[in-house]
């Protein structure tokens, strides 16, 4: 019976080698990847797109016309959006500030860091906002710990020139950027 055992025990131990050592033999390598393609030279403007002088300040009573026509666009029916608008100076100061009723809290700000946005970067708030939804945008934001990155700020251009901006908060992005178009449009 030992016999027998133990030539059971030798005939197991004899199949679980070969298994073993087939576990163990290693994996083929894999093919090399291919090299990636040279990548395009990046297109470098000759001028930068948003050369525009600083000029004189625009006056309260010109903003006070400027942000007449972005409420004028925020009540056009049915809409009746509620808004915070502010004017500044090419500094980014507030020249001129405007609360519809029952604007939120909020957006009193809001509005004043759009208008100061695209005046002290001579571009409309919404190329910031644009870079943001890339995938290296969040680098923007370290630019300015003032800087906002969202639609509704625009450049007041008179002459060629930065006079001041206006900012619009309190609705969607799109809606206070419909707005303060119209008030920055009041301007040439």
């Amino acid at each position: 019976m030992r016999r027998v055992v133990v030539t059971l025990f030798a005939a197991c131990a004899a199949l679980a080698v070969p298994g073993a050592v087939l576990a163990q033999a290693p994996a083929p390598a894999p093919a090399p990847a291919p090299a990636p393609a040279p990548a395009a030279p990046m297109a470098i403007p000759d001028q930068m797109p948003f050369d525009v002088p600083y000029g004189a300040s625009i006056t309260a009573d010109r903003a006070a016309q400027v942000v007449a026509a972005a409420v004028a666009e925020a009540k056009k029916s049915p809409r009746n959006w509620k808004l915070a608008i502010s004017v500044v100076d090419p500094n980014g100061d507030l020249v001129y500030f405007y609360r519809m009723d029952q604007t939120q809290i909020a957006s009193v700000g809001i509005s004043q860091g759009k208008a100061r946005t695209a005046a002290r970067y001579r571009r409309p708030s919404q190329v910031f906002f644009n870079v943001m939804q890339t995938p290296a945008g969040a680098f923007a934001g370290t630019l300015d710990p003032t800087l906002v990155a969202s639609p509704g700020g625009f450049p007041l251009v008179e002459g060629g020139k930065i006079i001041g901006a206006i900012g619009c908060s309190g609705a969607t992005g799109d809606q206070d950027a419909v707005a303060c178009k119209a008030g920055a449009d009041t301007v040439k």
